[in-house]
């Protein structure tokens, strides 16, 4: 059977694992007891991070390898079709791919009920879109028009669960970001069984409605889209604290606190719109203040560090920089291969997901082709093995020194600010409070 279990995709899991922990800081999961793969179950994330949610569902959800349903215009080009069914992808198609190509969905939806009958875990996103956002999107009907039938095949007994599953990136394009999966509680299919017998489309409408009242509790989920980007600032100005205040022994504690953040913005737009509104005003006028001051809503405007503790970061920055320098060096092609694709991308959502394919790829490969020629001059196998190392390793802390070098610059504008223009400094910091 497709999509069947096989070595090669298992090396290829463990690489492409490998690569998706190199992106990021941290990936925090909670709620894996809920992903119990003794049943038949499908995962249903939100979708906001083009390749990354899928590689973060694939390889670090379920110990059983996922097979992932994908729209099927991706399917369009046939190699490509051929590594996506290799990489345990199959195509779902949508009315805009054309009314008679859905008559094509009977052979994945009857391949996806044999997958499950195996307890091969199943994994669609529900909203049928990417959304960058952090607002969840009206559910689709994929996952009722396949597991529904199944299902109803054996009178409801197959046990089918769907887990909606939460994905939440406080810095959605940054390298070495963090990452939270939040998984749900099961959903049972067998529980719309009445309503399926009495009418299936309302047992399908009620299933999307209790699967998106379920994704919109496991994410940070902005409704209120004519003021998301003041939502989003006030959740980088206090998330943080509030983590450290209310959450301190939470690992997810940043979500908790962001989650904390919309709801009470929230209840004062439904409650108290003049509060609303002056704090919308505030929020506005601080981040007009900012920008014209050079500086961001991430950046730790609450808290600047200490001029002792930037001198500090700075010397130890100029001390490690021969080894990011040799690093850069060694890794100027798989930085030139990363610009040359990122250009062929016009959106900026893909930024991340280049950014993963080129560190998985282009680095090993000329890895590879820079320790051969290494090899050849030298004619030394320590040489050539210590660089074959040292290329992979040094070229991730170069990136890793970047992303440093440029947080540690932020830090020292906003010490500047604070002490050439305390008055303003003092007005914003006033402002940005929930």
């Amino acid at each position: 059977m497709k999509y069947e279990y096989n070595k090669g995709y298992a090396i290829t899991r463990f690489f492409t694992n490998l690569a998706l922990r190199l992106n990021f800081g941290k990936l925090i999961y909670v709620g894996k007891e809920n992903a119990d793969t003794d049943y038949p179950l499908i995962f249903a994330p939100n979708h906001r991070n083009a390749v990354i949610d899928p590689m973060i569902l694939i390889n670090s959800i379920s110990k059983k390898h996922i097979v992932f349903l994908a729209r099927a215009d991706v399917f369009k080009n046939p190699k490509i079709a051929r590594i996506l069914e290799w990489l345990h992808i199959m195509p779902v198609y949508r009315i805009r791919d054309g009314v008679d190509n859905l008559k094509n969905n009977e052979e994945s939806f009857e391949l996806s009920g044999s997958l499950m009958k195996k307890k091969i875990p199943l994994a669609l996103f529900p909203e049928g879109r990417h959304n960058p956002k952090s607002s969840l999107l009206p559910i689709q009907k994929a996952i009722p028009r396949i597991v529904f039938p199944i299902e109803e095949e054996v009178d409801f007994t197959l046990g089918s669960r769907v887990i909606p599953v939460g994905i939440y990136y406080p810095d959605i394009f940054g390298f070495l970001s963090d990452a939270y999966i939040n998984i749900g509680k099961p959903i049972l299919i067998s529980d719309y069984k009445e309503l399926y017998e009495i009418n299936p489309q309302l047992a399908a409408n009620q299933f999307r409605q209790d699967l998106g009242e379920c994704l919109g509790e496991l994410i940070v989920n902005i409704q209120n889209d004519a003021f998301y980007d003041e939502y989003v600032y006030a959740i980088d100005w206090n998330a943080h604290t509030l983590d450290k205040n209310r959450y301190p022994n939470n690992k997810d504690g940043y979500l908790l606190a962001s989650q904390d953040i919309v709801r009470k913005l929230d209840k004062l737009f439904e409650q108290d719109r003049l509060t609303f509104d002056a704090k919308i005003e505030d929020y506005r006028e601080a981040h007009k203040a900012l920008k014209d001051y050079g500086l961001t809503t991430k950046d730790p405007v609450s808290n600047p560090s200490s001029v002792f503790t930037l001198l500090i970061q700075t010397l130890l920055l100029v001390a490690t920089f021969p080894i990011a320098l040799f690093g850069f060096l060694n890794g100027i092609f798989p930085i030139i291969g990363y610009k040359k694709l990122l250009g062929l991308f016009k959106e900026e959502q893909f930024i991340p997901s280049v950014r993963y394919a080129s560190g998985m790829l282009l680095v090993p490969i000329f890895d590879l082709i820079q320790t051969i020629i290494i090899g050849i001059i030298t004619m030394s196998w320590s040489i050539t093995l210590a660089y074959f190392l040292l290329m992979p390793a040094t070229f991730y802390f170069a990136c890793w020194w970047r992303k440093w070098a440029k947080g540690l610059r932020r830090k020292w504008k906003v010490s500047r600010f604070k002490n050439r223009f305390p008055d303003v400094w003092e007005k914003v910091i006033s402002q940005i409070k929930l």
